[in-house]
């Protein structure tokens, strides 16, 4: 049987350790990148012919048209390409917070739902958030909110009440956190678990503080040893479900 695991964002970091970790139990496994030269040379320090290369941009809606309709099979899809702005970065955070939900979030949700079609009946989705994703950050009321949330539209319109509320300075006197990113990580996480109550094998994970370029190349711990809890949750044995993991075990969100 041909399996075939996409991988978002995997033209380095931990998206390459994945792909690399799941080519011995894949036939095919598409390394899904926003600039295909910096895949392709992913590609050749993997060194399999079982990689293929793809063009997809999270964050553009027609780059993802266009890639989910060249795909015929999706038996695992790892949703692992995000962006996060660096702690010196000058943008206010008024301004940081469109472009991180546009990415981590709505971007993330648009692709696998237009690759719902495709995903075989036993696909895994695997969703990388983070552990600045904690319910914690936001309100008792708001955490109520997150998990009890009906449905996609429902989650979409806190996201877009949170994006709003930002932007018009009351965010955290309406029990919002006050992290960009650990907000659409948070959204990612509840997204997780809204596909997992709804027919769909989806479970996501923190890799840890991994040494990468999103966090400057600080971190307690490798790429390549974050990348083991998404594809532990990416293997065909693996009978979680809705569940966040952390150090490869369940960990409370």
């Amino acid at each position: 049987m041909c399996r075939v695991a996409v991988v978002t964002g995997a033209n380095k970091g931990i998206g390459f350790y994945v792909a690399q970790q799941l080519l011995p139990t894949v036939s095919v496994v598409v390394l899904a990148c926003r600039d295909v030269s910096k895949g392709e040379a992913a590609a050749r320090e993997l060194g399999s012919d079982k990689i293929r290369v793809e063009e997809l941009d999270i964050s553009d809606s027609e780059s993802i048209r266009k890639f989910a309709k060249r795909q015929t099979r999706v038996d695992v899809l790892v949703n692992n390409a995000a962006m996060a702005f660096k702690a010196a970065d000058p943008t206010p955070f008024v301004a940081q917070a469109g472009p991180t939900l546009k990415t981590n979030f709505f971007g993330t949700v648009e692709l696998t739902e237009a690759l719902k079609p495709v995903l075989t009946e036993d696909a895994r989705i695997v969703n990388v958030a983070s552990l600045t994703g904690r319910l914690a950050q936001v309100s008792p009321e708001r955490q109520e909110q997150f998990k009890n949330v009906p449905d996609l539209g429902s989650l979409e319109d806190l996201v877009r009440e949170f994006q709003a509320d930002v932007e018009a300075g009351c965010h955290l006197s309406k029990g919002w956190g006050n992290s960009n990113y650990g907000f659409s990580k948070l959204a990612v996480i509840a997204y997780t678990k809204l596909l997992a109550r709804t027919g769909f094998k989806a479970n996501c994970c923190c890799p840890g503080f991994c040494r990468t370029d999103m966090s400057s190349h600080q971190g307690t711990r490798t790429a390549e040893e974050g990348a083991r809890n998404a594809v532990m949750l990416a293997l065909p044995d693996c009978d979680l479900n809705g569940a966040y993991i952390r150090d490869e075990a369940v960990a409370e969100w």
